[in-house]
């Protein structure tokens, strides 16, 4: 599987810097934005699940620009489950 994790973040989010260190730790890739760096994208997402949470996870398709988008709070609980629900898609 090529699927892209992308990791919607915020530079003062420490529940964002647990996943990520998480994903460093067990060597599995993923591309960081940053909400303020990158707002139009993130309004987009917020527009399209109505939850303005993070970190939220969107796991881009190989080859396309869908996939699902998975909400803290509404998805997984803490940086484990996270891992779990990316797991399944690298």
């Amino acid at each position: 599987m090529s699927n892209t994790i992308i990791i919607f973040t915020l530079k003062t989010c420490g529940h964002c810097a647990s996943l990520k260190e998480k994903l460093t730790e067990l060597s599995i890739p993923y591309e960081e934005l940053e909400i303020n760096q990158n707002r139009p994208i993130w309004d987009q997402v917020v527009s399209q699940t109505g939850h303005n949470l993070l970190p939220t996870i969107f796991i881009k398709k190989e080859n396309d620009d869908t996939g699902p988008i998975f909400i803290p709070g509404r998805d997984f609980q803490n940086h484990d489950e996270a891992v779990e629900i990316i797991k399944n898609y690298v």
